[in-house]
């Protein structure tokens, strides 16, 4: 990759995408030994398969680990994030980190004298969406044409949702928010709709989490989303091949029931899956 960190998908170009995914097939059933290099994992928000497939990729590409629980750093008792940037990257090669806000990410990577990977934060998830293409890619291989529908079912404020959304129209798939009137997506160039109808031709439906937060927008947002569930239903107008997806955790029951999870046309374990090489692809790709 020409870009030094990966902080957002807006720093992958069409060839990047090609190369990671290229690298990902090699690295698939590849581990290493040990070379040395050591990475830290910098988190201030919960996670299960972010932190474990990034230690695991770490592991198997031959570095040392070293978790960072944010309430444990001097970050907690108001040290500069620029000065914390700049230390621990004088002991690792390489910061994985999940942070909220964003901004954060974009300071630590600005100070940090190794690359920055952006393991989640409120605005985007390019790791997660590298996955879920790259599992796109693997399902329908040549049967993913240009302008292949990906329907994502949520809020467009999600941020696994933004970075999918730029990451498919990089590599030409059509892809749009079905949500509730009055909901906007941080990505103006995707296209929005309310109709239940527009899954009738979708190669992909994918659904998130609709609130992460348990407040009074959350308990609106839940409302306002009752009748976009992922369920049977929904999959009835759909064609008989559309492949369901979902990042996790699931409230199983909420944006998408048991029986769709569960069922033939999801691809949720093999997302959880590929996460892991993906990953590998991507820190294999900023080693210097």
């Amino acid at each position: 990759m020409k870009t030094k960190n990966l902080i957002s998908m807006q720093d992958l170009s069409k060839e990047d995408l090609e190369n990671l995914f290229k690298l990902t097939d090699e690295l698939k059933n590849k581990t290493m030994q040990k070379n040395g290099k050591t990475a830290a994992l910098l988190f201030n928000r919960p996670s299960t398969r972010t932190h474990v497939s990034f230690d695991v990729a770490l592991n198997q590409l031959g570095y040392s680990t070293t978790y960072l629980d944010y309430v444990f750093t001097q970050l907690v008792r108001g040290e500069k994030l620029k000065d914390s940037a700049k230390a621990i990257s004088q002991y690792v090669n390489l910061i994985v980190a999940r942070l909220v806000p964003h901004s954060m990410l974009e300071e630590l990577a600005k100070y940090s004298d190794v690359p920055v990977i952006n393991a989640g934060s409120d605005l985007e998830h390019p790791c997660q969406a590298l996955g879920d293409l790259y599992t796109i890619k693997e399902a329908h291989g040549s049967k993913l044409k240009t302008g292949s529908k990906i329907v994502f079912v949520g809020d467009p404020r999600d941020a696994v949702a933004n970075s999918l959304s730029i990451g498919a129209q990089a590599l030409g798939l059509k892809f749009i928010y079905l949500c509730p009137k009055g909901y906007y997506p941080s990505n103006k160039k995707a296209d929005v709709s309310s109709d239940l109808k527009i899954v009738k031709d979708a190669s992909i439906i994918y659904t998130n989490a609709w609130s992460r937060e348990l407040n009074e927008e959350a308990t609106e947002i839940m409302r306002d989303f009752l009748s976009y569930q992922v369920n049977e239903q929904m999959l009835a107008q759909a064609p008989k091949d559309v492949l369901i997806m979902h990042p996790l955790p699931a409230f199983r029951g909420l944006e998408i029931s048991d029986a769709v999870l569960d069922s033939k046309n999801s691809l949720v374990w093999q997302q959880v899956k590929n996460r892991l090489y993906v990953q590998k692809a991507v820190i294999q790709s900023l080693e210097k």
